[in-house]
């Protein structure tokens, strides 16, 4: 390190960054004592002896820190009470030698606050150091012994120097008084003020209007100054798109800083400048302009388009405006597959030195409230209020806790039920609710339920599930034809062998009345009803406009029910909506061990399941429970039960195997199994290789699982539900108005009728600048794909790519034959090592790096 000190080819000379520092100043308290003299043996030099040059004596453990610093103490103290001639000279030597000894301390494992206090001495003393007492300039053994503060080393008043060092007031204390300030000035908040004061010292922390002027000013400058730097770091990047944004952006030029102290504390906190169309959507979702139509409708949602800071800016700034200690308490409303990332957002944004608590509220059946624990919600909900926190939840739980109440009621628990009730109307006079992602919030479709009663029997029992099994055996039949026909409206991919079911999607409509119509035929020629009864028969399934008045007294009330099965597969079109959904992506089996149910449920996203949710019709949840199985098979576990009930409990096991076998083609894995009395479940071998992956896939095999062990069980229906929407989300009985946002208005007019479609003349080319982003120039590589290519056909044409592509996002779930691990696995292999080392995916709403 001397040779570089000394080197003279260095083309830039050392230059001290004390105050800019990032290590000099962010330390926890260091007490010198502990830190410095905590162990060890100390060699203490006078100030006498610490002379500069050579400058590698600084290098050697004879001038560590601990032996040095009480020397340099006094020798910053002797430079600022001697007076002498040469004085000025003698304290810059002295900076340079702490100059240099910061720039080593790296290497040396040394505190640079230690120098930094030295300096500080020279350039502004908090107090006179006439009456400092040095312990004795010598060597001491073993400091670590309990006697050392006191008796071997007597530090004397270098600890008074020490405290006054503490109570200095730092700028974020001073930003934090003048915000409660500014809150008791604005709404007379005296209890905020009082704690603030309580806990720190009154008549040093008090300011006057002229001091608040000065830090709102000196404020305003450093937000100016964090602006500058921003736009000098996009320069020397050369990000010249962000440059532009970023110097366009003229500070304050729409809002006074102090009328909303808080929105200029977030702005410097954050490290951000908030642009004029923030200000302008802000400003309306506070106080919507109303409606010339209809004035009595002031709930409003409006449209932003994506990446203008409706989530990471509006929503803080809208927390901070809307609270009121005595009036309003502030409610945020997100999707639930949204609440730990706004969670997380609000309390980095609100609880730092806008001192703000994020209170999560949730709710669910399972959660048994008792009356005290509803007194203690109340009261925590209370005191949100005069703290102005903000309340942070999702529909769900805003839903659930208004049908728990109703079902404490009805359950006669009318303690709880009372306490519930009494929070539901608090909250509907002072919670101020602000919807982010309003679009999917009050979509029409989102229903939550609350089952009633005791499970029963569904209605058609063995018959129900049976039927619609032999439907989905009749669409494979026709799936080829179906295909061959509308090849542009159907995904199909044929089946390795006959006894599975193919993969097929209708991607609209049209096939689906053809598909219904063969489906009908096949049905109807498989049964033995006279030819008059046919075609009533077929008019009934196919029609769903036509009346079973015709049907009543020809057939008894079993067969009518079953041709009310197929009617609602056929025309009222449950087939239809089950075979547009996709596996993995729209539906599937939770995984998950901590959920108990083997049925289908509806999925988030790829491999994401829906959590505490199901499908509310027993038809749809019966077809998706059959594809879902169809599609991933059984597992080995599952095989296990459908053999051992199949030796055990059937009367005829060899029937029912051969029936299975007949399905499946001829081929050297399946001979040595074909009888049933060659079939030996203890046969390891025989059981993994050749007899467990021959039937995994069968559907008759599949079909038996699911008749014997999952829908008795599962296919349940309840007598009585209770249902709300999003539409009691926005009841009339509201005392506060709500405000939403979200990137698209598509749903604008299936609104609830208390919530009106209201966006800023400014946003109403929302939708032109999306298309022409779209539009671009820049924007002009597309490469089509067919619907069936498998994600081996997609990464080669990423790796084959011309230009090196390294982000994929699977917006349309397109890697569906794979899970992500498998996909970032199989691109790294494919990639060229010497370019790319690792690769990052997500699972499961978390990140995982593999190499």
């Amino acid at each position: 390190m001397e040779a570089e000190i000394r080197s003279t080819s260095s083309s830039t000379s050392y230059q001290p960054v004390w105050e800019n520092c990032p290590h000099a100043t962010n330390y926890n308290s260091i007490r010198l004592v502990d830190y410095l003299y905590g162990s060890g043996d100390v060699n203490l030099k006078d100030s006498t002896e610490l002379k500069c040059f050579p400058l590698t004596r600084w290098l050697s453990s004879e001038y560590e820190l601990k032996h040095i610093w009480i020397g340099l103490f006094k020798f910053a103290e002797q430079l600022r009470t001697i007076e002498a001639d040469n004085q000025k000279d003698e304290i810059e030597r002295f900076e340079m030698l702490l100059d240099f000894l910061h720039y080593i301390s790296s290497k040396c494992s040394s505190k640079p606050f230690y120098l930094q206090m030295l300096k500080s001495i020279l350039k502004a003393p908090t107090e006179t150091l006439r009456s400092v007492l040095y312990p004795s300039f010598t060597r001491y053994k073993h400091i670590q012994e309990t006697t050392f503060q006191s008796d071997r080393i007597n530090l004397g008043n270098l600890g008074r120097y020490k405290r006054s060092l503490v109570v200095r007031i730092l700028p974020t204390i001073l930003i934090s008084v003048f915000q409660q300030m500014w809150l008791n000035d604005t709404e007379s908040n005296v209890s905020s003020l009082g704690n603030v004061m309580n806990s720190l010292n009154p008549s040093s922390l008090f300011l006057t209007l002229e001091q608040r002027i000065l830090l709102g000013g000196i404020m305003v400058n450093w937000i100016v100054e964090q602006q500058i730097e921003r736009a000098l770091h996009f320069a020397n990047q050369s990000k010249w798109e962000d440059f532009e944004k970023e110097i366009s952006n003229i500070p304050h030029a729409n809002w006074t800083p102090s009328m909303h102290v808080p929105w200029l504390i977030l702005e410097l906190e954050m490290n951000i400048t908030i642009r004029e169309m923030q200000i302008e959507v802000t400003r309306h979702m506070i106080q919507p302009m109303m409606n010339k139509n209809n004035p009595s409708i002031s709930n409003i949602v409006m449209q932003m388009n994506m990446g203008e800071g409706k989530t990471s800016v509006i929503l803080p700034m809208l927390a901070l405006s809307l609270c009121s200690s005595s009036s309003s308490l502030v409610r945020i409303i997100v999707l639930k597959s949204l609440f730990p990332m706004n969670y997380q957002s609000l309390r980095y944004k609100l609880g730092g030195l806008l001192n703000r608590r994020i209170l999560p509220f949730a709710c669910r059946r399972d959660m048994n409230f008792s009356d005290i624990q509803l007194n203690k919600i109340f009261n925590r909900l209370q005191q949100g209020l005069s703290d102005c926190d903000v309340v942070l939840t999702s529909p769900e739980d805003i839903l659930s806790f208004d049908l728990l109440t109703i079902d404490k009621c009805r359950r006669k628990e009318f303690d709880a039920g009372r306490s519930m009730l009494s929070i539901q109307r608090w909250m509907k006079s002072f919670a101020r609710d602000v919807l982010d992602e309003s679009d999917e919030i009050l979509h029409v479709k989102y229903q939550l339920i609350y089952s009633i009663g005791r499970q029963q029997q569904i209605d058609g029992g063995l018959e129900r599930w049976k039927t619609i099994q032999l439907v989905l055996s009749l669409v494979k039949q026709h799936t080829t034809n179906i295909a061959q026909q509308y090849h542009d409206d159907i995904f199909y991919k044929a089946s390795e062998s006959r006894s599975s079911f193919p993969e097929f999607r209708l991607l609209n409509h049209r096939p689906f009345p053809e598909l219904c119509q063969r489906i009908a035929n096949a049905w109807l020629n498989e049964k033995n009803y006279r030819r008059i009864d046919q075609q009533h028969i077929l008019s009934f399934i196919l029609d769903a406009n036509s009346s079973v008045d015709c049907l009543i007294d020809r057939f008894p009330y079993s067969t009518i029910q079953l041709f009310l099965i197929m009617r609602g597969l056929l025309s009222s079109e449950v087939l239809f909506v089950a075979l547009k959904k996709r596996y993995r992506v729209n539906f599937g089996v939770n995984q998950n061990p901590k959920f108990n149910r083997l049925i289908a449920v509806p999925f988030r996203a790829k491999d994401v399941a829906a959590e505490n949710i199901e499908f509310r019709h027993p038809d749809v949840a019966i077809v998706l429970t059959q594809l879902s199985y169809y599609c991933n098979g059984l597992s080995d576990s599952q095989m296990l039960q459908c053999f051992d009930r199949l030796s055990q409990d059937e009367s005829d096991p060899k029937m029912i195997y051969e029936e299975w076998l007949s399905l499946e083609d001829d081929n050297d894995r399946i001979s040595s199994i074909k009888q049933w009395k060659t079939v030996n479940l203890k046969d390891y071998q025989q059981r993994t290789q050749q007899l467990f992956p021959t039937l995994r896939y069968n559907m008759l095999v599949i079909n038996y699982f699911l008749n014997h062990f999952i829908f008795p069980q599962e296919a349940k229906q309840f007598p009585h539900k209770l249902v709300s929407s999003a539409w009691d989300l926005s009841s009339s009985s509201r005392t506060k108005i709500i405000t939403g946002f979200s990137g698209t208005n598509d749903t604008q007019l299936l609104l609830p009728v208390h919530i009106r479609q209201c966006d800023l003349p400014e946003l109403q080319k929302t939708d032109a600048i999306v298309l022409n982003n779209l539009l671009q120039s820049n924007k002009d590589h597309y490469q089509y794909l067919p619907i069936s290519t498998s994600s081996d056909d997609i990464l080669s044409h990423i790796v084959k790519d011309k230009s090196i592509i390294q982000v994929i996002l699977g917006v349309g779930a397109l890697f569906i034959d794979k899970t992500n691990r498998q996909i970032a696995v199989k691109w790294l292999d494919l990639s060229d090592k010497t370019k790319i080392d690792y690769a990052v995916y997500f699972e499961s709403d978390s990140i995982f790096v593999c190499d």
